[in-house]
């Protein structure tokens, strides 16, 4: 698991060059071209059919009244398009002799040629007619009714595409406010610049929750920076307490011991406040902490633990990496690395089980916390780093908020932090401190 935050330009609200604008009109396009196909094809197929019907009666008609005159003893003419006979015979031209009964449309001789076939009383009466003009009338008909509602639709595309980007500008104009609005004034209202329409109690909505926020954040930093600026004055005491009494020669060899204890507690919890204010800040750089290199912590702190570790039945050990020196030169916020790397080891001790092993591997820019313990649940994982996220095995002094600073602290530092865990295989936490600021005088974080 890694605790390392997307890139910012990886979450704008839009990705590439898709808009809400951009989806809305293309969503209309299809469906324009969806609902155009579908009303071309309905009013095509349903004009061929009402004209092949109308057609069939047409000629229907028109063989009765030719077969009437016919019989009637008539000169009906058509020497070339009327015809009559046993079905099959050679009286019926070759391409007219395999029709069934009933309306046909054929060609032949590049020509358009409808026939209605007959048989009446053993007699087959064929009655041809030339609509060559009239296909090609009709396939024009067809070709400007396709053309029409292609243009009824593309017009109505574009008027639908300008009403839609006039609909959709306020709600672009508001997310540029939002993305902006970290740099107007506090407790400004966008809700203001638009109508009181949908998009206005968007705005109002968002300026509601956003203010609430704003003023949450500014009364939690002005309680820590009133907590930190409250408590220095009695750990200041402490430590002139501690120097004064240190430098007195008639304390003992135990007394300067624990002095030299409560000294160190005080200055450490001074450090402490000095980074809960800079976490509060935001904005505030680590330059004004003191600078120590990793062997160093890691020692302080396992000197720290293992009275506690001995105490639970467990064993606590450092690691370093072979042929490194204790002194590398790479300098860290003492401070910072210290609520790392102590969270990290309380953090072991108090889900470990009697007999777990836990080792501290450090090296010149990283360190690591593994232990042989249970390990982390996997529902668990996911969340370890979220503030007042318990094991099942946790006691009444976790809190939850442990790791949860862990991970604030490496993000300010661009520190990387991951966690591997397994059942049964224990845990390991990596903190990557490489890309995070080492002896620059002009890193902002």
């Amino acid at each position: 698991m890694s605790t390392e935050q997307p890139s910012p330009t990886r979450d704008k609200l839009w990705r590439g060059h898709r808009t809400v604008t951009s989806d809305l009109v293309a969503a209309y396009l299809i469906l324009a071209l969806l609902v155009g196909t579908v009303l071309s094809s309905v009013s095509i197929w349903t004009v061929n059919r009402l004209e092949v019907h109308l057609q069939q009666i047409d000629m229907g008609m028109a063989l009765g009244r030719v077969r009437d005159d016919y019989l009637a003893g008539k000169d009906v003419g058509r020497t070339d398009r009327f015809f009559h006979g046993v079905a099959g015979s050679d009286i019926f031209p070759a391409w007219l002799r395999g029709l069934e009964p009933g309306f046909s449309r054929l060609d032949h001789d590049a020509r358009v040629w409808h026939v209605i076939v007959d048989d009446r009383a053993g007699v087959r009466y064929i009655l041809l007619r030339d609509y060559t003009s009239f296909e090609a009338q009709r396939v024009r008909s067809h070709w400007m009714t396709i053309l029409s509602v292609g243009s009824a639709l593309f017009i109505a595309f574009l008027l639908g595409a300008l009403f839609t980007r006039r609909l959709v500008r306020p709600l672009i104009q508001l997310a540029e406010h939002v993305v902006t609005r970290p740099g107007l004034p506090p407790q400004t209202r966008l809700a203001q610049a638009y109508p009181e329409n949908e998009v206005g109690r968007l705005a109002a909505a968002f300026d509601e929750t956003y203010n609430q926020l704003e003023a949450a954040l500014q009364r939690e930093k002005l309680f820590t920076a009133d907590v930190s600026h409250e408590l220095r004055t009695p750990l200041t005491v402490i430590s002139s307490s501690c120097e004064l009494l240190l430098d007195d020669p008639a304390v003992t060899p135990s007394q300067r011991h624990r002095l030299e204890r409560v000294h160190a507690s005080a200055r450490e919890i001074q450090q402490q406040l000095a980074a809960y204010l800079m976490l509060s800040r935001g904005t505030s750089t680590a330059r004004e902490f003191e600078q120590s290199d990793v062997a160093t912590i890691v020692l302080s702190e396992i000197e720290r633990w293992s009275p506690r570790a001995r105490q639970l039945g467990l064993i606590l050990l450092a690691d370093f990496a072979p042929g490194e020196s204790l002194q590398t030169g790479r300098l860290f916020p003492a401070a910072l690395l210290r609520i790392v790397l102590s969270n990290l080891v309380r953090n072991a001790l108090q889900h470990a089980v009697t007999g777990t092993h836990i080792v501290v591997r450090a090296g010149p820019e990283c360190f690591e916390v593994c232990d042989d313990g249970p390990g982390i649940a996997e529902d668990v994982r996911p969340q370890v780093f979220d503030p007042f996220v318990r094991g099942s095995a946790a006691n009444s002094d976790n809190l939850g908020l442990g790791l949860s600073l862990v991970r604030r602290i490496c993000e300010h530092q661009r520190w990387r932090i991951q966690l591997r865990s397994e059942i049964g295989k224990g845990a390991q936490f990596l903190v990557d401190l490489s890309a995070g600021y080492l002896n620059e005088d002009d890193a902002d974080s």
